[in-house]
């Protein structure tokens, strides 16, 4: 619900155990990339060029390095509700 309101504004990776976060992409459901970044920022706004989108369902992957040195790759689902 990203609406200003100071509660699940942002959509962004919990790094636990991760000394590294390789990316974290938000993809529509037409496959466009909607949202990356390579380090743990404020994070997904639910804005796209300016336009803030309406409500659906986006997918999100994740890679990064835990602190036992290996890769880990996670994804799934968010839905966006305004």
């Amino acid at each position: 619900t990203p609406n200003g309101d100071g509660l699940n504004d942002y959509l962004k990776p919990i790094l636990f155990g991760m000394r590294e976060l390789k990316y974290f992409k938000v993809f529509n459901r037409l496959g466009n990339l909607v949202f990356d970044i390579t380090w743990n920022a404020r994070g997904w706004d639910g804005i796209y060029k300016s336009v803030r989108l309406d409500n659906q369902v986006f997918v999100w992957m994740a890679e990064s390095v835990g602190i036992d040195g290996k890769v880990y790759q996670r994804k799934g689902s968010v839905q966006v509700v305004q």
